[in-house]
């Protein structure tokens, strides 16, 4: 139950603190007088959105607060599942601050938004003045039939399960939009490409390095023989004048020791002239021009190029590394695969174990909605409609949703001797008003709703039927606390509490507020509404007469 609401800075209201009551209240007020801002104001406490729009001082930041009384209402395991410390007085706060940012607190602990909605519609049950158009969404219209049945439990289980079944189906969706045999086979194609290549570290270069050779065989070997024509066998060829030198020096070493180690250093040079000797004329006999050869080694480089090429790399080591990115590639595509025989196998699975809830839950709703029916049809003959009829059909869908496979739609017809039709198509906004209160007199009774507030349900109606609609919101106080924003005074009246939001001025501002009426001021005000702000004796006394009845 809502025991107490503060709000500050936001939109009209500068600050205003109310204390309810249990059993029925009503809140009244000139039109444009701050009701709606009031109403806006508890909204942002089962969630909604704001921004600084909202704010009545720009520099400062807006607080709403509200307190309730949560003792009996198994809200437990919500306050445990989200660590915040349970109270039976249980605290929410909602603050806007002037940069946009916006905090919400649950008992003083920091929670999230959809944390705050979670625990916003197990305390409060606004109906606001667009509610009644949602009688006419038949999404709306199935909901009403589950709380009617009390299938909450039900419905959590199924919505559990069809949770995991929309998930699952995203990600096989997200996994297998493109054909994975297909890019499995193109790239199992480049995978054996690389992988019939042979490639080989530094094989590139030593192709390079040899094919340099054989086209320029018949230079290199022309110049080797040049030089080992220079070496030994040209007239006064190079080794001939190094013995010559080396012989004439061994003739006088003995006479001096520097010219012994003379002698010897020449010795030397003969020597490794000789090893040169030995090794030019190798290269010269190994150097050939091999045509087979260089086709062979062409053909090798070409294939390298090609494939350099092809991924854009320069070395045989970037393209060994593609091998195995695409290697890699391959066997995720295995695992791919298997997983989506198991993603396909879980779906299946979900999809059968939905259908048999679902069904649960159309049995259920088949078996309740004779007597939903015979209910409504009840309360609306109370409220002056004696000839409404509503019929509620159920029909199955070919297609799963949130809340099984059926589809459901109102009858209704509010005239003796005419059909009934879809709601959506003839029901004026008075009936709708009272089709709607007549839904929430029943699910009350059938489901805990701590808070209800109905923001001008009375729209449309007038005289009598108000007083009708008044009497069935007194017995729905018996269930919930009942908060009633009205223009009716017959609805004014039935109120054990009357709240009055009202405009004053204040430096050069206007500003909204809000306070609870006394035994006399609720006369006048009731008087006010009856004679549209011409006080008059007779305003007063049917005032009087209002209350007491």
């Amino acid at each position: 139950m809502l025991q107490s609401l503060s709000i500050e800075n936001y939109t009209l209201i500068k600050r205003v603190h109310i204390d309810f009551a249990d059993g029925f209240s009503v809140i009244t007020g000139e039109t444009g007088a701050g009701k709606s801002i009031l109403l806006g104001a508890i909204a942002l406490l089962t969630g909604q959105r704001a921004d600084t729009s909202v704010l009545y001082d720009k520099t400062k930041k807006s607080i709403v607060e509200a307190e309730f009384a949560i003792k009996g209402y198994g809200l437990e395991e919500f306050f445990e599942e989200n660590d915040i410390d349970y109270d039976n007085q249980c605290i929410i706060r909602r603050e806007i601050t002037p940069q946009g940012k916006s905090r919400a607190f649950i008992n003083d602990t920091p929670v999230a938004l959809n944390v705050l909605k979670k625990i916003g519609e197990d305390l409060l049950d606004i109906h606001a003045q667009h509610t009644n158009l949602l009688l006419q969404n038949k999404d709306f219209q199935l909901i009403l039939v589950d709380q009617y049945a009390q299938l909450q439990e039900e419905i959590a289980t199924y919505q559990q399960h069809y949770k995991q079944y929309i998930n699952l189906k995203k990600e096989y969706d997200s996994l297998f939009t493109k054909d994975i045999n297909t890019d499995k086979d193109y790239w199992k194609f480049l995978y054996k490409e690389l992988e019939d290549a042979h490639l080989q570290v530094g094989e590139q270069q030593e192709l390079e390095s040899n094919l340099e050779i054989l086209s320029n065989a018949e230079e290199i070997k022309r110049q080797l023989y040049t030089v080992s024509q220079q070496l030994q066998e040209n007239e006064g060829n190079v080794l001939s004048n190094l013995h010559d030198c080396h012989n004439r020096m061994q003739s006088i070493e003995k006479y001096k020791k520097e010219i012994q180690t003379i002698s010897e250093r020449l010795y030397s040079q003969i020597v490794e002239l000789k090893d040169i000797l030995l090794d030019v004329d190798k290269l010269q006999e190994d150097t050939m021009h091999d045509p087979f050869k260089i086709d062979q080694f062409t053909q090798r480089l070409d294939e390298i190029y090609t494939l350099q090429k092809k991924h854009k790399v320069n070395t045989e080591e970037q393209l060994l590394e593609i091998r195995q990115t695409i290697e890699n590639k391959l066997q995720a595509m295995a695992s791919l695969e298997s997983k989506k025989e198991e993603i396909t196998a879980a779906i299946a699975q979900l999809e059968t174990h939905l259908h048999i809830l679902a069904q649960q839950l159309s049995d259920k709703r088949k078996q309740i909605v004779g007597k939903m029916e015979t209910d409504i049809k009840s309360v609306l003959h109370f409220m002056n409609m004696p000839h409404a009829i509503v019929n509620i059909r159920l029909e199955k869908t070919d297609t799963l949703n949130n809340r099984g496979f059926d589809k459901c739609v109102f009858y209704f017809t509010a005239n003796l001797g005419t059909t009934t039709q879809p709601v959506h198509a003839i029901a004026s906004g008075g009936e709708l008003s009272r089709l709607m209160l007549a839904m929430k007199s029943l699910i009350s009774q059938k489901n805990i709703l701590p808070t209800i507030i109905f923001d001008e349900i009375d729209s449309g109606v007038s005289g009598e039927i108000s007083t009708k609609m008044a009497k069935v919101m007194q017995k729905i106080a018996g269930y919930s606390q009942v908060i009633a924003i009205t223009h009716v005074p017959q609805i004014a009246a039935k109120g054990s509490k009357h709240y009055l939001v009202y405009k004053e001025t204040k430096d050069e501002k206007a500003i909204s507020t809000i306070k609870e009426l006394s035994s006399d001021d609720r006369i006048y005000e009731i008087a006010k509404m009856i004679s549209n702000e011409q006080i008059t004796d007779s305003a007063i006394d049917a005032a009087k007469h209002l209350l007491k009845s």
